[in-house]
């Protein structure tokens, strides 16, 4: 790296000093072609005194170079502070604008091409033209002070170089088609070191509190995977190959030989990168900043529905570790709030994929089934409730649109509930006041397909409920008919009361609780 970093430096020094005096020599080539035509006209707008005109053009030299020391000395402190800010990489970022690397270079030119003309000048031969360039030269330096000072303040915002990066990546990703093996390897080198970029900015902004950087971060990361997965099958398949190198990549130090076969096998090695930053956000934000790990699980839900239409079943399928993962840090940190979003973006997800893959939709009810029962056993409460909730709507959904698998889903969806403790009037425990709220949520069910005519499936969730004490039922029945208010008395992400039921589904359940009195009666 260092020899590297010499080598460029050396290379751009040399072509400076070469392009300087390649440029005296043409001002001073032209020179010589006025004096033997005669021509005056530049010779008219300088003092005649050689000593004079001498004195004036260098020290406009002097000028410059110390313009130049100034403007450089006030924009690296302002760039090492956005650096400190975000991530040294930006420092990089800067460095390799070609706009900063015009505005310096023409800087370094113009000093060199003044000590050159101001040393030249003599009795019998001065170059009025050379001097014309260098004086026009000088005023664009100090003129573009300001405007270049301004396109500084604003490529240091974060949405500036973050578009940057990710236009890097994007060409990058465009090309990869036409390919080879060597270029491939290090075109997803250079795409890592990217993402890598935008995550340190993204958890320092977490640290910082700063959300909105934070938020336009994940942005950019989805936005780049969306680009990526209609792409996937054009790519060669040396992309996908994790190396050696990849162990010491922190996204990866910490997989097992197991786990990174696997990442080859589905091929997912891009989408592993972008989810362990998106993780790395999650579990630094979750407590904090919401607003943030809510992006997080937005972002995830549509990356999820992107694998889905792209068909790509590695990558749907790691979408659904991720949000599993989430669940898991939400029940073991005791952290209701950040499970109950999580199932919001997991249910939206699940919702898109009936109208694609309804079978896979069995694994998500599993795993809200398997979540929903963990939380309840660690006393993480209300998750349950809202898991059997969620997993109304999908069977909701899935019954308008007719998907083939509309029992099994059910059948998943009443496994949820575990057994009760039997009594008619002894205390409810928390755990089982959320049991009884799953119960409500497939009575509310039932009584959605009593609404739209199908006793057949309300007669299913019967056949599982008609075990539950009588005292149960009525508790379920009177907390259905007296709850009328919709909308959730406080300020939560979903706003809806999961009690709630709409006149003409209460309309409805007077026949499904009728099942059960009438097999009290019998």
């Amino acid at each position: 790296m260092k020899s590297n970093f010499f080598a460029d430096s050396l290379k751009i020094l040399a072509g400076l000093i070469i392009f300087s005096l390649l440029f005296y020599i043409l001002n001073r080539f032209v020179d010589y072609l006025i004096i033997a035509n005669g021509i005056t006209f530049f010779s008219h707008l300088y003092d005649q005194d050689i000593g004079n005109l001498t004195n004036t053009v260098g020290s406009l030299g002097e000028v410059v170079t110390g313009v130049f020391g100034v403007e450089l000395t006030a924009v690296t402190i302002i760039v090492q502070l956005a650096a400190n800010k975000y991530s040294d990489s930006v420092m990089v970022l800067f460095i390799r604008n070609k706009i900063n690397a015009v505005v310096y270079a023409l800087f370094v030119i113009v000093a060199i091409n003044t000590l050159l003309v101001t040393n030249t000048i003599k009795e019998d031969f001065v170059s009025h033209f050379s001097i014309t360039v260098n004086l026009s030269l000088i005023i664009v330096t100090i003129i573009i002070i300001i405007p270049h000072l301004s396109y500084v303040f604003n490529f240091l915002r974060p949405e500036n170089f973050l578009s940057y990066v990710k236009d890097n990546i994007t060409k990058t990703i465009l090309s990869l088609e036409t390919s080879d093996s060597k270029t491939v390897i290090k075109a997803r080198q250079e795409v890592f070191k990217e993402i890598n970029f935008i995550g340190d900015i993204a958890t320092n902004s977490v640290h910082q509190g700063d959300r909105a950087t934070t938020l336009l971060c994940i942005t950019v990361l989805r936005e780049i995977l969306l680009l990526y997965l209609p792409l996937k099958s054009k790519i060669p398949k040396d992309w996908f190959h994790t190396r050696e190198e990849d162990s010491m990549d922190p996204d990866f130090a910490s997989y097992s030989q197991f786990v990174l076969q696997r990442i080859d096998e589905r091929q997912i090695i891009l989408e592993r990168k972008v989810f362990q930053v998106y993780d790395l956000i999650y579990n630094n934000s979750r407590s904090t900043l919401r607003e943030v790990a809510s992006g997080v699980l937005l972002n995830s839900q549509l990356i999820g529905c992107a694998s889905a239409a792209a068909r790509d079943e590695g990558a749907l399928e790691n979408v659904f570790k991720y949000f599993n993962s989430y669940l898991r840090f939400a029940i073991n940190g005791k952290d209701p709030r950040s499970a109950f979003n999580t199932l919001e973006h997991y249910r939206v997800l699940a919702e898109e994929l009936l109208r694609v893959d309804p079978k896979v939709v069995e694994e998500v009810s599993f795993y809200f089934k398997y979540y929903g029962q963990e939380a309840n056993k660690r006393g993480v409460l209300f998750i349950i409730e809202t898991a059997a909730h969620d997993l109304c709507r999908i069977n909701e959904l899935a019954f308008d649109l007719k998907v083939p698998n509309t029992k099994e889903l059910l059948g998943l969806f009443l496994k949820l509930d575990e057994p009760l403790k039997e009594g008619g009037n002894e205390e409810l425990t928390t755990q089982e006041i959320s049991l009884i709220g799953v119960r409500i949520a497939q009575v509310k069910l039932a009584g959605y397909y009593l609404f739209h005519g199908n006793e057949e499936l309300a007669k299913v969730i019967y056949n599982d409920m008609k075990v539950e004490p009588v005292s149960r039922i009525q508790h379920i029945k009177d907390i259905i008919f007296n709850t009328t208010q919709e909308e959730f008395w406080e300020i939560t992400p979903r706003g809806v009361n999961f009690y709630y039921v709409s006149p003409r589904r209460r309309e409805a359940l007077v026949q499904f609780f009728n099942w059960f009195e009438q097999k009290n009666v019998s």
